[in-house]
């Protein structure tokens, strides 16, 4: 009985430090999006409409740190890089709940981006090889599944929680969270942590992936331009159209972000995810037409409908993260390729809000055609990715 139950307290133990990457990677994107409709409340805090350019801050340092870790390969444990990130969050969500200008506020939240962008990548690679399953596909979809958590609750937890606590008060938990996150890893064993730099390939084997994954790049860098994008149209349309709130806000981006996350869900869990370029264009057409529809004169329960509608069409046509993934053989990986399309992801993710703003202050029909043209940019990428299915075996790129 007794040697049960440290058995399971060691299994549990093993399953704590599997589970803090994942958690880490949550919170990364949870404190990034926290404030995606809290503009107006923001502008008012700070005399200023520069906190709007809080998300493409972090996400652009983010990118650059996350795509830096390609050329410098600097061999840390994921261990180490968990302690960087967390007590980058700690600090910086703490920095954020106190700070009073808002250059002191957009310093912060780059700071936090260029603390954190090693993370990501390392967590995919920790991920992957050291797996004891033949196929990683399975390790590497709580990840991706960790980062679209965090993406899809934490605009409409800002935005519900604002109002009842400040946003303040809500970056002040993300801080202890983060804090007690960090001392479980500062304490805990070290070996607990494989080493997240592994052997790598020949650069010449290099040079030939990543020639071949132009494509995936692409579609990394245009998804992450359509998500960050289309949380800023839709904070305005909503706005403009129907005079809602900052919490109402939060509720129109939950409809838009929750079918589509269960939907990509359950693409993975039924095992469809190959299936899905089958319907790839009747699903891009479905988000294409929601979003046309919107412009028209519509009562606000049709227009949350048809944000479900394009949601759940969005959701259907992201084969990349859940069925082109390619992974390594054996022990062998490749850090640039992973570091690269991280760097794409957040990168989209970092230039979309601003796109978006610029041409919302032209017309909101210019940032609706946007859009769309993404949508349609995505489509003819996402083909071009299936039929270049010829990427190397041995290797992994997101």
């Amino acid at each position: 009985m007794i040697q049960q139950m440290k058995c399971a307290s060691k299994r549990l133990l093993a399953l704590t430090h599997e589970c803090i990457p994942l958690l880490a990677c949550m919170l990364v994107m949870f404190q990034a999006y926290l404030i995606a409709p809290l503009a107006q409340s923001l502008a008012v805090d700070f005399a200023s409409p520069l906190p709007a350019l809080g998300i493409p801050v972090f996400a652009i340092a983010f990118s650059i740190a996350a795509a830096a870790t390609a050329y410098l390969k600097i061999n840390l444990t994921i261990r180490k890089h968990l302690l960087l990130a967390l007590a980058s969050m700690a600090v910086g969500n703490y920095l954020l709940s106190i700070s009073q200008a808002a250059g002191f506020f957009l310093l912060t939240r780059a700071l936090i981006g260029f603390g954190t962008g090693t993370l990501l990548p390392m967590a995919i690679l920790h991920c992957i090889c050291y797996t004891k399953k033949p196929k990683s596909l399975e390790r590497i979809v709580p990840v991706v599944f960790a980062l679209a958590t965090g993406m899809t609750f934490s605009p409409s937890i800002g935005g519900w929680l604002n109002g009842i606590y400040g946003w303040r008060t809500l970056y002040q938990c993300l801080s202890i969270l983060c804090f007690l996150l960090f001392v479980f890893c500062f304490i805990g064993k070290a070996q607990k942590f494989a080493p997240a730099i592994t052997p790598c390939e020949k650069a010449g084997k290099v040079k030939t992936v990543e020639r071949t994954a132009g494509f995936i790049y692409g579609f990394s860098f245009f998804t992450g331009l359509f998500h960050s994008g289309v949380f800023v149209w839709i904070s305005h349309y909503f706005t403009v159209q129907y005079r809602l709130n900052e919490f109402e806000i939060a509720t129109e981006l939950f409809i838009f972000g929750f079918p589509g996350f269960v939907v990509s869900f359950l693409i993975h869990r039924l095992q469809m995810d190959k299936k899905m370029i089958t319907v790839l264009y009747a699903t891009m057409g479905l988000t294409i037409l929601g979003l046309l529809l919107l412009w028209g004169d519509l009562s606000l329960g049709l227009a949350e409908g048809l944000l479900a509608i394009i949601s759940i069409g969005f959701g259907c046509s992201q084969p990349l993260f859940v069925g082109l993934v390619k992974f390594p053989q054996g022990r062998q990986t490749l850090l640039s390729p992973a570091a690269h399309g991280t760097g794409f992801l957040f990168g989209g993710y970092g230039v979309g809000p601003l796109v978006m703003m610029a041409l919302l202050s032209i017309d909101m029909f210019i940032g609706l055609i946007f859009l769309i043209s993404t949508v349609i940019a995505l489509g003819y990428i996402s083909l071009r990715v299936w039929r270049k299915n010829v990427i190397l075996a041995n290797s992994v790129v997101i």
